[in-house]
């Protein structure tokens, strides 16, 4: 898998940034993992609409779906042309309701994240768990040829998330807390040093820190996330693809 980081500022970007979304591509197709403010932008330089297998949304906040309307306003004109014979597919919680409806519509299938059985989508095998947050909000396994990729999502600091990242080739996660910081109360969320805390017991690989605080000390965060990990820990990189 090659993994390509759009956006990774928590709950709203820095000037000519992008909040969360990473497009994941296999050697089958491609998956849109959140669709953050700013997203649709960064995403035109690697892929249209009617190349995408699909859409997960790990839960229904703003900065995590902000650009789905202006992705699916892309897929109405790809419908009508014919470049896509099928809708959009989106998987979401169905909660919040107002929010989920609007995602609706004659561009999109919308399908509802449940933990249990895993989907396939692209080739791959994706696995949900719920996490802790203010919504609900799951957290994403994809797994492809013996290679898997985890995304935390919005989480505070969970047991479920070790096990659920156990020996994953790359673990993003989230790290909004940050001293200093008037990003976040913190609440429904986690620090650099949690981060690495999880990634360290679940063995990881490799970690890189996302949804991070526009005015967080990164150096500080990094060191922390390493110190706890015990091991070399990666600030997200947008012009670098991730090879998995």
């Amino acid at each position: 898998m090659n993994v390509t980081i759009l956006g990774y500022w928590g709950g709203y970007p820095v000037a000519g940034g992008a909040t969360a979304g990473f497009l994941i591509e296999t050697g089958e197709g491609r998956i849109l993992l959140d669709c953050g403010s700013g997203v649709m932008s960064k995403l035109a330089g690697y892929a249209k609409v009617e190349q995408l297998d699909g859409v997960i949304l790990s839960h229904l906040h703003y900065d995590h779906i902000a650009d789905v309307g202006i992705l699916q306003y892309a897929a109405v004109g790809a419908l009508r042309v014919g470049k896509m014979k099928r809708k959009l597919s989106i998987y979401a919680p169905s909660d919040p309701v107002q929010l989920f409806d609007t995602l609706r519509g004659e561009h999109s299938e919308v399908r509802t994240i449940a933990p249990g059985g895993p989907v396939t989508m692209a080739g791959a095998t994706i696995e949900f768990i719920p996490v802790p947050h203010t919504i609900p909000c799951y957290a994403v396994r994809i797994t492809y040829q013996g290679k898997t990729v985890v995304y935390s999502a919005d989480s505070s600091y969970c047991e479920q998330l070790i096990d659920f990242a156990a020996n994953a080739d790359l673990f993003l996660c989230e790290a909004t807390v940050c001293d200093g910081s008037v990003h976040t109360t913190g609440h429904g969320h986690m620090s650099a040093q949690q981060a690495g805390m999880i990634a360290g017991k679940a063995n990881v690989k490799r970690l890189v820190l996302v949804h991070l605080p526009g005015d967080g000390d990164f150096e500080r965060m990094q060191q922390s996330a390493s110190q706890a990990f015990g091991g070399p820990v990666e600030l997200p990189d947008a012009s670098c693809v991730y090879a998995v």
